[in-house]
């Protein structure tokens, strides 16, 4: 069994029908749960969904109330959730700093780091830009 990890670029349009990303975030999730695969995220994709689920500038807003709900149901529940420790946080900044990146770049190095923690294979993302130098290979950097 393989394991892949999803940062919340990919799950937040896996809950959200009105981006347009959607479809394709979906049928990549389902693929993967489906697939015999173990999908990841981190405890910190928790966190961040919930901020960028209430945060998205929708035409239906998605309250506090339905993102903790989109978010048990759908990543909590059905997702293996990896945590970091201190260490691995010291590592990540230290990658970031020896690569020269800057600012929510550090976030990106959490879910590598998670994500190599947890044996993934591949991290599937949006930011593709974002994840290869920090990845130098060391596991397929892949949008939906």
């Amino acid at each position: 069994m393989n394991s892949v990890f999803f940062d919340t670029s990919v799950l937040v349009p896996v809950v959200t029908e009105q981006l347009s990303n959607h479809a394709a975030a979906h049928a990549r999730f389902v693929r993967e749960l489906k697939g015999g695969n173990r999908p990841c995220c981190s405890t910190h994709t928790l966190a961040e969904c919930y901020a960028t689920l209430t945060a998205l500038p929708l035409p239906r807003r998605i309250s506090g109330p339905e993102a903790a709900r989109l978010i048990e149901a759908n990543f909590h529940n059905l997702l293996h959730v990896l945590e970091l420790s201190q260490e691995d946080y010291i590592a990540a900044i230290r990658l970031c700093a020896d690569l020269g990146c800057v600012s929510g770049q550090i976030y990106d190095a959490l879910y590598l780091s998670a994500a190599l923690k947890g044996g993934c294979k591949r991290i599937y993302t949006y930011n593709i830009n974002h994840f290869t130098e920090l990845a130098a290979g060391r596991v397929q950097i892949i949008a939906p």
